[in-house]
């Protein structure tokens, strides 16, 4: 909660008495998500000017707008003109944040922080009033959105923090001020925008170096640099992972139902049935309970909160279909790391029929793209059929060959650019295919990077609908 006399304030305007009296409950920079007792964060665009909504915003019942130009067909009086507005956004999200006791946990790492973030949700849920990043709002504007919702209620926040380039984790940081810093994995997704697994390690190190007081930190037992990131941390680290030796140890066995995820913190033994999901949220469910420890809260109360988690759309659901078809959905992103453990996870899936697996495009790989891609096709060499989709597909394809798959069994959808309407054409035909060749009984997998839209034909699937569907 905060009022327009605090946004006044971080533009470095003058205050009203009028304007301390105005109350907003919470911030958005899309005109769509803004309700009644909101403030509209209007940015300019490459493509979309937020000023060209400010009256929408003010119909759908926002109380205040915040903006870099006036719309003088609105009501003036509640709008701030200001030279940058996501900066003073963020200025206003800090503000908001020091008025706040709840305890910050910020998340970041290569794969998997969203899953993580839904899992922290779902465990300090059962010991407090709790805010989340909605969906993947990890941005220089999500993190700020987020953060605009704390209350006074509130005991614990889960704050999301994705990164392209060094610095942006670090002003993150300096907005949120976190208590706990989790780092999920560390891995060559997005190597692309960072140039090396060295400037990977760097950016996602900035959370522990802006902890708030000397912190926790949460981190995996073993991997790539995980020893380094250790001597980073300048409280106490609780680490998780399947290995025994970890402070929070998991396991995870799939079933045609779900997973059953295992937890041993010290002499504490547990089970959780994650119905309707099928991949590694074991790991997820491991750094939750690693919070709980370093928060020194009951693990039994955590444990319980997780039985009611639930991953994000698109995120290692388990889907049975009209159709008698079983869907494992994990479309809305793809790097190598991920790609591989999706593989892993839908080997383990019990069947009665045949295993079909829909692979497409890993984006932002740079230089090591088509050596991963092969590398993808080579480990999805065991599926009994698969599709290949995208401007990789050729390369997924050759992989599969490489390690020994037939290329009757293979079929390859591949398209010379990501223009939406030439991966549109194409996913129509990959729809067509599966129609022909996927019977009742069979299992499916679609992992690619979201820009290949494979979501839209996960939700034709589902529902059994017609070719035209996944466009």
């Amino acid at each position: 909660m905060f009022t327009l006399a605090d946004v006044l304030a971080a533009g470095e305007q003058p205050t009203t008495r009028e304007a301390h009296s105005v109350s907003l409950r919470g911030a958005h920079y899309d005109s769509r998500k803004v309700g009644h007792g909101m403030l509209f964060v209007a940015m300019p665009g490459a493509q979309v000017d937020g000023n060209d909504y400010i009256n929408d915003a003010f119909t759908r019942g926002a109380s205040a707008v915040l903006a870099e130009r006036p719309d003088p067909t609105s009501n003036i009086s509640r709008q701030v003109i200001v030279p940058n507005s996501i900066q003073v956004f963020q200025k206003l999200a800090h503000h908001i944040r020091s008025q706040s006791s709840a305890e910050i946990i910020g998340v970041t790492g290569s794969n998997g922080k969203t899953s993580t973030k839904q899992a922290l949700f779902a465990a300090l849920s059962a010991h407090g009033s709790t805010l989340a990043t909605d969906r993947s709002e990890n941005t220089d504007v999500g993190v700020p959105t987020t953060l605009s919702r704390l209350h006074p209620d509130h005991q614990f926040a889960v704050i999301e923090m994705g990164a392209q380039i060094q610095g942006e984790i670090s002003s993150y940081c300096q907005i949120a001020h976190p208590n706990i810093a989790v780092i999920t994995n560390l891995s060559a997704a997005h190597i692309g925008e960072f140039g090396s697994m060295e400037n990977i390690v760097k950016a996602k190190s900035e959370l522990i170096q802006g902890l708030r007081d000397g912190g926790p930190t949460i981190l995996p037992h073993s991997g790539p640099s995980i020893d380094h990131l250790r001597t980073l941390a300048p409280g106490r680290v609780v680490s998780f992972g399947r290995e025994a030796e970890a402070d929070v140890s998991v396991g995870l066995s799939i079933n045609s139902t779900g997973s059953t995820v295992t937890i041993t913190a010290g002499s504490y033994n547990s089970k959780i049935e994650a119905k309707g999901i099928a991949g590694p949220v074991d790991l997820a469910f491991g750094a939750a309970i690693a919070v709980t420890l370093a928060l020194e809260l009951p693990i039994e109360e955590s444990v319980s909160g997780l039985q009611a988690f639930q991953p994000a759309p698109h995120r290692m659901a388990l889907r049975p279909s009209a159709s008698g078809i079983m869907v494992l959905d994990d479309s809305y992103n793809a790097n190598t790391a991920s790609m591989t453990e999706a593989l892993r996870m839908f080997h383990e899936l019990p069947v009665q029929g045949r295993k079909y697996a829909v692979l497409g495009d890993m984006l932002e790989l740079g230089p090591s793209t088509h050596t991963e891609h092969r590398k993808i096709g080579h480990t999805a060499a065991t599926v009994d059929v698969l599709f290949a989709i995208g401007q990789m597909a050729d390369l997924l394809a050759q992989g599969a060959i490489q390690a020994g798959m037939s290329s009757q069994k293979i079929h390859v959808l591949a398209t010379e650019t990501l223009d939406s309407e030439e991966l549109g054409e194409a996913r129509k035909k990959l729809q067509q295919l599966i129609h022909a060749l996927v019977k009742p009984g069979d299992a499916i997998l679609l992992k690619a990077s979201n820009g290949i839209g494979l979501s839209a034909v996960s939700d034709a699937i589902a529902i059994g609908t017609d070719d035209q569907t996944a466009t």
